[in-house]
């Protein structure tokens, strides 16, 4: 038994840094936007790539609590080119990073982890 919990630990931990980030393929990063976001889910249209990375995981939970108390979903027409995805949550991003869309909440934010910058050392 004392055997199995330090690993379950480590499994635990190792997930929570764990992040998935989907960008959409440049024939269809101009057509997702808050009505059709399973879009992302389609491997013929996005592109995926698993983050193991603190940072960009921690920057993800900020990222969540910030949303929460974001305004309303004030851009219907928005175009989402990132879905960056830790367990069951995913946030969706517009192509310069500055928006920022969860659960119909959205925050104008530039993120110094993941922008404009950074996103292509994370892909």
């Amino acid at each position: 038994m004392k055997k199995i919990i330090p690993f379950l630990l480590i499994a635990l931990s190792s997930c929570s840094s764990s992040v998935s980030l989907i960008t959409a393929n440049d024939e269809y990063a101009y057509y997702i936007t808050s009505k059709n976001l399973k879009e992302f889910s389609n491997p013929d249209k996005t592109i995926l790539k698993q983050v193991k990375n603190k940072e960009v995981a921690a920057e993800f939970d900020y990222l969540k609590k910030y949303l929460i108390t974001g305004k309303d979903h004030m851009m219907p027409t928005a175009i989402f080119t990132y879905a960056i995805v830790k367990g069951n949550d995913t946030i969706y991003a517009t192509s310069n990073l500055t928006y920022w869309f969860y659960k119909e909440r959205v925050i104008l934010y530039q993120s110094p982890i993941i922008n404009v910058e950074t996103i292509a050392d994370l892909q």
